[in-house]
């Protein structure tokens, strides 16, 4: 499935400001669409656009909340995470799920202080079948 506004985002307007973009990006996704299983793939795949663009610039700038929030903005709501140390949040709807993670873990070793390591992940699922999936890293 080909989406429109991540050329739009990326080649068109990178002069934008980042709440701009995010505030674009989130009236697609939340534009109206049928409730039916269509509508509801199309909107998820564009949550999952805006949710892996604001992934990369939390990686960017090396703060999860970032994207944390968008996750929070789209309705997605607080599960537990697949690994210890983090964050997740999902939504569903007509058999598809968004899941989004934050998670982290220390790098150091004895004699050796090391950042900590963060990984933001977003999966877009039907039913038991991860259909996209996308992960960033930072350290901090």
């Amino acid at each position: 499935m080909h989406l429109i506004y991540p050329r739009f985002v990326e080649n068109e307007h990178k002069s934008w400001s980042r709440p701009r973009i995010f505030h674009a990006l989130y009236n697609l996704a939340m534009a109206e669409t049928s409730e039916d299983f269509g509508g509801t793939r199309i909107r998820f795949e564009y949550m999952f656009e805006a949710l892996a663009t604001a992934m990369k610039t939390a990686a960017n700038e090396e703060n999860h909340l970032i994207a944390s929030s968008e996750a929070e903005r789209f309705g997605l709501e607080s599960t537990a995470p697949s690994k210890p140390i983090g964050e997740a949040w999902q939504t569903t709807e007509n058999g598809f799920t968004l899941w989004f993670q934050w998670r982290y873990y220390d790098q150091s070793a004895p004699f050796s202080i090391q950042k900590d390591m963060n990984i933001l992940s977003v999966e877009l699922r039907q039913g038991d079948k991860v259909l996209r999936r996308v992960e960033e890293r930072f350290e901090d």
